[in-house]
């Protein structure tokens, strides 16, 4: 399962995503598929599925791996934890 920390504070913005990472002070923008991307984990909590659901509409062959990776890198930029096993827990905002 994957999470967003609680130091990493988001929000839409024109049909993109803002991101901050407060420990870094660093500002992330993503749009398009990286935006599609971000809202799904947010939602689910996974990316199963994800490559095919991109994939289909916009008829490009986006791969599992590539998917992966950019989980990855928002796993590395602090964006991201792996949580096993933990109920995701509810912001302020979405109860």
């Amino acid at each position: 399962m994957l999470t967003i920390p609680a130091h990493v504070h988001w929000g839409r913005c024109s049909g993109s995503v803002a991101v901050l990472n407060l420990r870094t002070g660093q500002w992330q923008m993503f749009s398009g598929v990286g935006a599609h991307i971000w809202d799904v984990i947010a939602l689910r909590g996974s990316t199963a599925g994800l490559a095919e659901e991109i994939a289909a509409p916009a008829d490009v062959p986006t791969t599992r791996a590539s998917v992966g990776t950019y989980v990855t890198t928002l796993i590395e930029l602090g964006l991201l934890t792996e949580a096993v096993g933990q109920p995701r827990k509810k912001r302020w905002w979405q109860r």
